[in-house]
């Protein structure tokens, strides 16, 4: 039974892993389609980048009630409620006859995905130990981020082969299936640890919860750094890199998707060497300082170095994801500044925070592009200029510029008083 357990609770983890890393697929694919979508429906960039910001409206808002949500009903049936939830709005994008419907489709497939990252936590927190946690979620959330590498360069195989709509239907398909082998395989937890769950435990209410974060002065900051530095990640990497590139050095859309997806290889490669790094010093404000500016450094050479061989242009996108790594250090300080009680609270509010800007500065650029665009057309579809790009990528290293400014003002969770939390928490349960 033992043996069975052991097996059962890695093919469980694979499951919950597989379906984060398959939500990311439809996350970052339209930035391998721009064009495609563009002359699909007639639209320009700024519509398209809203298009691909509906993903991220209906991700960020989710991210608060999702742990509600898995706390009650458990892994199994919601993740095979999103599993289907994403391979339905996915197939309905593929086959959409109009810009609205693959706007709702969009929105639908962000909402179901949100369910991903935090129901591989739920799983990992229930199927091992405390001393394989932390372990088990850096694998699957290192895991999860290839699906981004995957949605970018050898998709972009399919599409130039298949076409973008057939493309969706088949990825849809596998949503699908995948929903279905999870509804099979997946337990909320051991049998033989059921009847030591946590249901018999009462934690405060998620408003009392919400409050203690929300009131602390340093949840704030931190998310605010979190989302100002995930930038480069959420809108340059997984969206107008790949235009940029095709329109400033002359790149393949295969080869923009391949030279975009090097950002999350080296955040990949580099985030759980961060992440090592930063608990052996047992401080977390230095290196994210540091990995802040050099993001900064690298992001504003990656766009605004003239004439770059292709070869460094592989290497900015990959050293420019790797020093991004850094942002996951924001997570373990919103855990570190916050009363353990809100941990997973504060935790939500940091991912909202961050998906919340990456939401809004996707149709930003867009916008941006828009307004610098001198109006000349091709086959019906703007054509934008290098000298437009760079104008509106401006924004990428301004924002983490700002990260690094901000960051000065934090603190790491030992320095900060946090026995006034406990008193705010205990006032909290004698209500």
């Amino acid at each position: 039974m033992k043996k069975k357990v052991l097996i059962m609770r890695w093919v469980v983890w694979g499951l919950a892993v597989a379906f984060y890393f398959y939500e990311y697929l439809p996350r970052v694919s339209v930035s391998v389609m721009v064009t495609e979508l563009e002359k699909a429906f007639m639209v320009q960039a700024g519509a398209l980048g809203l298009l691909s910001s509906l993903y991220l409206f209906a991700y960020a808002p989710m991210q608060l009630p999702v742990g509600l949500l898995m706390d009650r009903y458990g892994a199994r049936r919601l993740l095979t409620f999103a599993a289907f939830g994403v391979g339905v709005a996915t197939i309905v994008f593929g086959l959409s006859p109009y810009f609205w419907l693959a706007e709702l489709s969009r929105f639908i497939t962000g909402g179901a995905s949100a369910f991903a990252f935090i129901g591989m936590i739920y799983v990992c927190s229930h199927w091992f130990g405390d001393t394989k946690l932390a372990a088990m979620i850096g694998i699957g959330n290192s895991i999860g981020m290839l699906g981004a590498v995957t949605g970018q360069g050898p998709l972009s195989f399919f599409i130039e082969d298949y076409g973008w709509r057939l493309t969706m239907i088949g990825m849809g398909i596998i949503g699908l299936a995948l929903g279905f082998i999870i509804y099979l395989a997946v337990r909320n937890e051991p049998p033989e640890m059921a009847k030591h769950g946590t249901e018999s435990k009462k934690p405060i209410k998620f408003t009392q919860t919400l409050k203690l974060v929300l009131k602390n002065k340093w949840s704030w900051i931190n998310a605010i750094v979190c989302l100002l530095f995930y930038t480069p990640t959420g809108a340059f990497a997984a969206l107008w890199g790949v235009p940029f590139l095709e329109t400033t050095y002359g790149l393949t859309t295969t080869a923009a998707g391949f030279a975009s997806s090097m950002f999350f290889v080296g955040t990949i490669v580099a985030g759980p060497f961060i992440g090592i790094f930063s608990d052996r010093q047992k401080k977390r404000k230095p290196l994210l300082l540091l990995t802040t500016f050099l993001t900064f450094l690298s992001v504003l050479a990656l766009i605004y170095t003239p004439n770059l061989p292709v070869w460094s242009i592989f290497a900015l996108f990959f050293i420019s994801g790797a020093f991004s790594g850094g942002q996951l250090l924001c997570y373990s300080l919103a855990i570190e500044l916050n009363n353990p009680i809100a941990k997973g609270t504060a935790v939500a509010f940091t991912n909202f925070m961050v998906f919340l800007g990456s939401a809004s500065i996707q149709p930003f650029v867009g916008f941006l592009l828009d307004t610098v665009w001198n109006g000349t057309m091709s086959a019906g579809v703007p054509l934008y200029s290098a000298s437009d790009y760079k104008a509106a990528l401006v924004c990428f290293p301004i924002s983490v510029l700002l990260a690094f400014i901000c960051a000065f003002f934090l603190r790491d969770g030992k320095d900060i008083d946090i026995p006034m939390f406990k008193e705010i928490s205990q006032s909290l349960k004698g209500r």
